[in-house]
């Protein structure tokens, strides 16, 4: 099974019990359609939605600017559980199950294509936001959530105590993401610290396998368990009580 295909199944495999443990995910998708409200836009606006999970962002944004919604995930059964939930709340939207890195669709015009945490999972982000320009139509923007340099800071910490590297992704800082988009656009990006309490360091591994955020980055291995225990004794020694996030909002514009 390829690492994409890992991707997808574990989270498609998450997605019934999905909402329970993705506290932050949700937050950061609230504070994304809030930024995605301030810019300007069509009346009725062509939107495609990429990595959907079980629909935070698409219920919170869609309501919000109205329009004509493709709605996307790379996991079947996340697209499943978002129609569902959508449904549920009087959203009306196009579903359908897409990789998004590499985007499949027959037709573009998009004015808006947004996402929450789902391009750091990209293997190519700079080829992905150059499928996701020609997609747009002519002023069209690009809005997206993403993990920045600096997540998991503690995390990585407790590795380093204990000699090890953890196997967690290697994310960009604010300029680096800039980079990532097409020359010519109007990039925007901003840049905040969230952080996820926990009562012992154990709930942070569970948590994300809970959200199916737990496939390590390409070229890494899972702890063994020995591993594991003495990077928990590291985070405990530390007096962590909380994993940090540094998230970063980038808004591009197409001219």
């Amino acid at each position: 099974m390829s690492r994409k295909a890992r991707i997808a199944a574990r989270f498609g495999a998450a997605s019934p019990n999905y909402d329970a443990a993705a506290v932050l995910q949700k937050e950061a998708a609230l504070r994304l359609a809030r930024r995605v409200q301030t810019l300007t836009l069509p009346a009725a606006p062509r939107v495609l939605e990429v990595g959907c999970g079980t629909g935070h962002l698409t219920r919170a944004l869609a309501p919000a600017i109205g329009g004509e919604w493709t709605v996307t995930d790379i996991a079947p059964a996340m697209v499943e559980e978002c129609a569902s939930r959508c449904a549920g709340a009087g959203v009306t939207a196009r579903f359908a199950a897409m990789d998004g890195e590499h985007p499949d669709l027959s037709t573009g015009g998009f004015d808006l294509v947004v996402s929450s945490l789902a391009a750091q999972w990209f293997e190519d982000l700079p080829g992905a936001l150059a499928a996701w320009s020609r997609l747009l139509a002519p002023g069209g923007c690009i809005a997206l959530a993403t993990l920045g340099h600096g997540s998991f800071a503690e995390w990585r910490a407790a590795h380093a105590e204990v000699g090890l590297a953890a196997a967690t992704h290697e994310y960009p800082d604010a300029a680096g993401l800039a980079r990532c988009f097409p020359p010519g656009m109007e990039v925007a990006i901003t840049e905040e610290a969230l952080t996820e309490p926990f009562a012992a360091p154990i709930e942070f591994l569970r948590r994300l396998r809970a959200i199916g955020a737990d496939t390590p980055a390409a070229g890494t291995r899972p702890l063994s368990a020995g591993q594991l225990r003495r990077v928990m004794k590291a985070l405990t020694r530390q007096g962590a009580a909380s994993i940090g996030y540094r998230l970063l909002y980038a808004t591009a514009r197409r001219s």
